[in-house]
C-alpha cells in the first residue's frame, strides 16, 4: 500500500487507473471505427472483375468434354436438360442466372468441385469440374471463345457471371 492507502504501486491512486482505462477504451473504440472505415473503403475500391461470362471464356471442345462429364456425374440429379429435380437446383435459364448473378466462375467452380456429385463430393478433378461449368455456360447460351477455362483461381475470380451482356462502350 502506498501513503494514500491504495494498492497501486505507482503512487498515483485509483483515479489515475480509472482515467487510464477510460482513455484506453476510448482509443480502442476510435481505432475500431477507423479500421472499419478503412475496410469499407478497401472493399469499395476493390476492382470489379476484369471479364464476364459473355466474353467467351471457354471453348466448344471444353464444353463437349463437359457435357460427357455432366451426363456421367450430374444428370441423374440435375436432369439431362439441366432443369434440376428435388434438392438438385436447376443449372439452366433464369433459375440458374438468378442464383449466380454477380458471382464469379471461381465461385461456381468451387461449388461444383467441392460438393458435387452429391454422392461423391470432391471426386471431380479440377479439369473435369472446369469442363462441366463450361458445358453449363454453353447450355445457357453464353458464347464460347478461343481459350479454355483454366484452373487459375485469380483468373476465375475475375470472370463475373451476369444475366445480360454488358453494354459495349465505344
Amino acid at each position: 500500500m502506498n501513503s494514500n492507502g491504495n494498492r497501486n504501486s505507482s503512487g498515483l491512486g485509483k483515479g489515475f487507473t480509472r482515467r487510464r482505462m477510460w482513455i484506453i477504451s476510448g482509443l480502442i473504440v476510435a481505432m475500431c471505427a477507423c479500421l472499419g472505415g478503412a475496410i469499407r473503403s478497401a472493399k469499395a475500391a476493390s476492382p470489379a472483375p476484369a471479364k464476364n461470362i459473355w466474353d467467351g471464356v471457354y471453348t466448344d471442345d471444353q464444353a463437349a468434354r463437359g457435357k460427357a462429364q455432366y451426363n456421367t456425374n450430374c444428370s441423374s440429379c440435375h436432369m439431362e436438360d439441366l432443369s434440376g429435380s428435388g434438392q438438385a437446383l436447376p443449372l439452366a435459364g433464369d433459375a440458374f442466372t438468378d442464383v449466380w448473378e454477380g458471382q464469379t466462375m471461381a465461385d461456381l467452380l468451387g461449388l461444383v468441385q467441392g460438393t458435387m456429385p452429391q454422392d461423391r463430393p470432391g471426386s471431380l478433378t479440377p479439369e473435369a469440374a472446369l469442363d462441366v461449368i463450361s458445358y453449363i455456360a454453353q447450355f445457357n447460351k453464353f458464347p464460347s471463345g478461343k481459350e479454355e477455362l483454366k484452373n487459375d483461381p485469380d483468373a476465375l475470380k475475375n470472370i463475373l457471371i451476369t444475366k445480360k451482356a454488358p453494354a459495349k462502350t465505344q
